[in-house]
């Protein structure tokens, strides 16, 4: 019945593909576009419509725009959900989804538009598939056309990239990149911070390495003007001081009290 998919991932395959009929449906039958209502907005956000974080994952803008994002679901969900289980993958597609859209609503405010699609999620996915399998090769075609092979953390980061590129330049429209890359970065974090913590451990080790380092040079720094201001003293007086020399020697001498 689910043709060896996992439930979570088999579920919301049904779903995407339902709610896209009904769209269908709804467009067919009485002329009601689903995206004014469920899709997200920032009109709707300003009326309360909180559920619309949720509903806009579940729509789609065509055909294409369904079968892309069905193919990279098919291709992320069974392997991330039968490798964290189907509660926190469900967890990880909704957060990144929620998230996404959070971080596309920030960008447009004020400007109006409406986002519909599971991308934010599915890029959620990927990022997930990369943080669990970093070393695996993954075959996509470019252009639908030509084969290239590309380990899993390579071509996240290189879609993250894009998504980047897209975002802060001010002639591409159309398609909710800022939602791709915040949805990236949600299933990142998610996925590190529960399966990698000694991802989080080695990386919070380099930075208090990096920030003990940084306060010794600037200590060593201070200490070799603070020697060289004493000496100016010792040779010249007291009054030969500017102002910013007076200031930075007071600052200096607080500092060494209150540690």
């Amino acid at each position: 019945m689910r043709a060896g998919l996992p439930p979570v991932t088999f579920a919301l395959l049904v779903i995407l593909v339902a709610m896209y009929l009904l769209q269908l449906f709804a467009e067919a039958a009485v002329g009601m576009n689903l995206a004014y209502g469920f899709g997200l907005s920032v009109a709707g956000m300003l009326k309360g419509h909180l559920w619309q974080f949720f509903t806009y994952q579940l729509l789609h803008g065509g055909p294409f725009h369904l079968m892309l994002n069905l193919l990279m679901f098919l291709f992320l969900g069974a392997e991330v959900e039968r490798a964290i289980g189907p509660r926190h993958f469900l967890t990880l597609y909704v957060l990144s989804g929620v998230l996404g859209g959070l971080g596309w609503l920030m960008l447009i405010y004020p400007y109006e538009g409406i986002c519909i699609g599971a991308s934010a999620a599915i890029f959620g996915l990927l990022s997930a598939f990369a943080v669990l399998y970093p070393q695996r090769e993954v075959t996509l075609l470019l252009f639908l056309v030509f084969p290239v092979t590309l380990k899993a953390w390579v071509l996240a980061v290189a879609l993250g990239a894009v998504q980047l590129l897209f975002t802060i330049s001010p002639n591409v429209g159309g398609i909710a990149y800022s939602a791709h890359l915040a949805g990236a970065i949600a299933g990142f974090v998610y996925t590190a911070a529960i399966f990698r913590p000694d991802w989080i451990r080695a990386w919070r080790g380099r930075w208090d390495a990096r920030r003990r380092a940084a306060e010794a040079r600037r200590g060593a720094e201070e200490k070799d003007r603070v020697d060289r201001l004493l000496d100016k003293i010792a040779r010249d007086g007291m009054h030969t001081l500017t102002p910013s020399e007076r200031q930075f020697l007071e600052e200096a001498s607080r500092r060494r009290f209150r540690r």
